[in-house]
């Protein structure tokens, strides 16, 4: 039996993991917190899954939160201007839905899940140095974690990383007591454009303690009006200040908001991104590799939501090849050739974040095609699920070219 480590109880590593045990693997999955840490602590992130990571989450069985919570099935987009007036609207049914399930109780089940099932769960806070020790145990060792030391285990991709700095401040809670309404409801994805100031989402999330929740969380440009969170210490600084952010920036939405109060005093995050690409083979001063998945190697903004959904569908590409490679040695030619497999997908995700971090010029006109046309708009919420489908949408010609085909069909 092939032994299997993975460094990050995340949504890789725990995807990972499951999907190898299920396999007959002998993994060893390392934690730096206990399950019930994860459950009390903060959350990592306020993430959304689209319907191709969802399934693939049925197919391990461990998506323990569909028949409670059904997720979103409708998005609603307003485009401001600076006094917080729509000037462009576009709201849809989707297809398929889209689901938020607080990561502290979902990583908290899986972590147990995995043990269940015959995997060993073991609670040490990893260095690099330690990896020397796993690389002599184990036939691959896998870092699903990006943070804090193992940062610097996978060399910066100069290539294909674009930013130095983050694009975003980030900030969000998850909260009850949204005053409900024609403007608020229990199904809707909903997203507040400012141009040059930043974005605003609403959505209904499936928290630990499993009332009916709402994630409010805002992307601010960096030095703009809507960058107030930065000194941020507590949840109820952060709930007065998106408060009176959103008083100040969009105050028709003021009264959704005003008698909101935090989940628990943990339920709430804060900080920035610099979006990067690694290089997925992480060399030991022995000389020994291991192979870096998820966030360590490929991190988002999270404005469009890849973050999570690319976590798993790479931890899904990895089981699959370490499957098919049978008892051959994983080489860093293995590790670069799934890397690049999985980049051919990834890329446009990187792509589709930087449009909406930076927007150029033609995305307007795609904006407004949405507003008027809903096979256009039916595109987009599509491809946020599976973004290769919006090629055609990340360079002005391609775009000019996609709109004409867009327009023949309305005709």
């Amino acid at each position: 039996m092939r032994r299997i480590a993975i460094i990050g109880a995340g949504q890789a590593g725990l995807h990972l993991g499951i999907g190898l045990v299920d396999a007959g693997y002998a993994v060893t999955l390392f934690s730096d917190r206990t399950p019930e840490a994860i459950l009390n602590g903060k959350p990592m992130g306020l993430p959304l899954l689209f319907p191709d990571a969802l399934q693939l989450e049925r197919n391990l069985g461990i998506n323990f939160w569909d028949d409670e919570f059904l997720g979103c099935d409708r998005f609603r987009n307003h485009v401001c201007d600076p006094e917080g007036n729509v000037v462009l609207s576009v709201s849809s049914n989707l297809e398929q839905r889209w689901q938020s399930v607080d990561q502290r109780l979902k990583f908290f089940t899986w972590m147990h899940e995995f043990v269940n099932r015959g995997g060993e769960l073991v609670i040490k806070a990893m260095t690099p140095q330690d990896l020397e020790e796993c690389v002599q145990k184990y036939d691959l060792v896998v870092v699903a974690v990006g943070r804090g030391s193992f940062s610097t285990l996978f060399e910066k991709d100069a290539q294909k990383t674009k930013h130095h700095q983050p694009k975003r401040h980030i900030a969000g809670g998850l909260y009850t007591g949204l005053n409900k309404g024609e403007a608020i409801d229990y199904r809707t994805f909903r997203v507040t454009n400012l141009p040059g100031i930043g974005e605003m989402m609403q959505a209904p999330f499936y928290a630990k303690d499993k009332l009916p929740v709402y994630a409010v969380a805002f992307e601010a440009y960096p030095g703009g009006v809507m960058d107030q969170f930065s000194q941020v210490k507590s949840g109820q600084e952060l709930l007065e200040i998106s408060k009176k952010v959103i008083k100040q920036l969009r105050p028709c939405d003021y009264e959704i908001v005003k008698d909101m109060e935090l989940v628990d005093d943990q339920a709430w995050v804060q900080g920035a991104i610099t979006p990067i690409v690694r290089q997925p083979v992480g060399h030991l001063p022995s000389g020994a590799i291991v192979m870096g998945i998820g966030d360590a190697v490929i991190l988002h903004d999270p404005i469009a939501a890849q973050g999570a959904n690319n976590a798993t569908k790479m931890a899904h590409l990895v089981k699959q090849r370490i499957i098919e490679h049978g008892n051959q040695r994983f080489d860093q030619s293995w590790m670069q050739g799934v890397f690049d497999e999985f980049w051919n997908y990834a890329q446009y995700t990187h792509t589709l974040t930087d449009c909406l971090l930076t927007p150029p010029d033609h995305m307007q006109e795609l904006m407004a095609a949405m507003a008027q046309n809903r096979e256009v708009l039916k595109d987009y919420l599509n491809g946020m699920n599976h973004p290769p489908t919006l090629a055609a949408w990340f360079d002005a010609e391609s775009s000019k070219k996609y709109l004409a085909s867009k327009t023949l069909v309305l005709k």
